[in-house]
């Protein structure tokens, strides 16, 4: 193999190929984000991602082989995070990045956020508040 075969070979594989998933989890991801566009999916291990935009926010969504959805991730808009949490983390610091997560029907909030002196954290939360994680990034 030449060097430009060799470097076009490893170029492919480390981009993550979208693949198709098995119908079971096609099906249950229509029936769950109806009207959702952009759908990338990717392989995880034995389960099944979708990467997908609905109502203009960024979604990722974990389905086992079964079409069962396992979670959910989505984009929290500034200003939409619980006020409980919006308090907490301000006394910390800058938000950066605000996530829900609901797993199993519990929500979660992920935030990363900066503190005076730049240091990034990630911060796990429950809906009220309750912090279940706390670590410098």
């Amino acid at each position: 193999m030449n060097q430009a075969n060799m470097s076009e070979a490893l170029i492919k594989a480390l981009i993550k190929q979208g693949i198709n998933p098995p119908e079971a989890c096609t099906l249950s991801f229509q029936k769950q984000f109806k009207g959702s566009t952009g759908i990338e999916w990717f392989a995880q291990g034995a389960d099944y991602e979708a990467i997908f935009y609905k109502d203009d926010l960024e979604y990722i969504a974990l389905f086992n082989k079964n079409g069962h959805l396992m979670e959910y991730r989505r984009i929290v808009p500034q200003g939409f995070l619980p006020h409980a949490i919006r308090q907490l983390i301000a006394e910390k610091g800058e938000i950066m990045n605000r996530v829900l997560l609901n797993r199993g029907n519990e929500i979660l909030y992920e935030v990363i956020y900066r503190d005076k002196g730049n240091e990034r954290y990630m911060m796990l939360l429950s809906d009220l508040g309750h912090v279940m994680e706390h670590k410098k990034l």
